[in-house]
């Protein structure tokens, strides 16, 4: 069996009204199903937000409010579809690339909850930006989408629109699984729970130093990957949870025992000869 930047990949991307992935919706959506011999298929559409974009966010994709409303699908639409696509993902263990996943992970998150569809498990999520910050913390510069392509030597065309980036996100996961076999090698399952202590040491560090130079520190919610708001599973019997305990907890219960079993992982990696 191959590695998994050799086999099916699917990029996920948003452009959205703004930057707050648990306040801001999308304007436009994308799927990129990659097969991993050189084929694809492209799902990308314009959405309705139901509310007008911000003039910050039009100057950075392009995406007016009329045209949004004129040529976009509802946001139900889009979440409902998002959904196929992504419990299809799950259903065949395709892993979702998503540059900065815990942005647009939780944006999809968000619109399943808002029309009460089951939250998938979002249990093979590959982020270039947590693999890259940690395998190779040391290099200065950029992390965004087009400093990676060019670190990694991707070509890039422009970015802000969601099938173009999600598209680069999986060029730049497969030459990420080239170049770190820490990452490349281990299987995909095992290296989302790593990238969830990863994130978090990040997140740990960062709010650390916002704290030293008297700036405010990180959310909570900022310190979760890949979704940054826990959210009850479809087979959590609702807000008692099991034998009393909420979904939230349940959830917080799991990410903890995630955390300890990706510091596992670390530790068996680091003694690897």
């Amino acid at each position: 069996m191959g590695c998994w930047y050799e086999g099916p990949l699917v990029g996920l991307d948003f452009e959205t009204t703004g930057i707050d992935p648990l306040t801001d919706v999308p304007v436009q959506a994308a799927l990129v199903w990659c097969d991993g011999r050189g084929g694809r298929r492209t799902a990308a559409w314009f959405v309705d937000p139901g509310r007008e974009i911000p003039e910050a966010a039009i100057a950075v994709h392009g995406i007016s409010t009329e045209r949004a409303r004129r040529e976009g699908a509802s946001l139900e639409h889009t979440a409902r579809r998002l959904h196929r696509e992504l419990t299809r993902a799950e259903r065949e263990a395709v892993p979702v690339v998503a540059m900065n996943a815990s942005f647009d992970v939780t944006i999809a998150s968000t619109l399943f909850a808002g029309v009460g569809l089951a939250q998938p498990a979002f249990g093979l999520v590959i982020d270039p930006l947590v693999i890259d910050r940690k395998l190779d913390g040391e290099r200065e510069g950029k992390r965004h989408l087009d400093a990676l392509c060019n670190h990694y030597g991707i070509s890039f065309e422009g970015g802000h629109d969601a099938a173009r980036d999600a598209y680069a996100a999986v060029l730049l996961a497969r030459e990420i699984g080239r170049q770190w076999p820490e990452a490349g090698h281990a299987d995909p399952e095992e290296l989302t729970v790593l990238q969830r202590v990863w994130h978090d040491e990040w997140a740990r560090e960062r709010d650390r130093c916002r704290r030293r130079e008297g700036k405010p520190g990180l959310d909570a919610s900022e310190h979760l990957w890949p979704v940054r708001l826990p959210q009850p599973r479809s087979d959590e019997p609702g807000p008692g949870g099991r034998d009393g305990q909420s979904a939230s907890d349940s959830r917080t219960v799991s990410m903890s025992s995630s955390v300890d079993r990706g510091l596992t992982m670390q530790r068996r990696i680091a003694v690897r000869p």
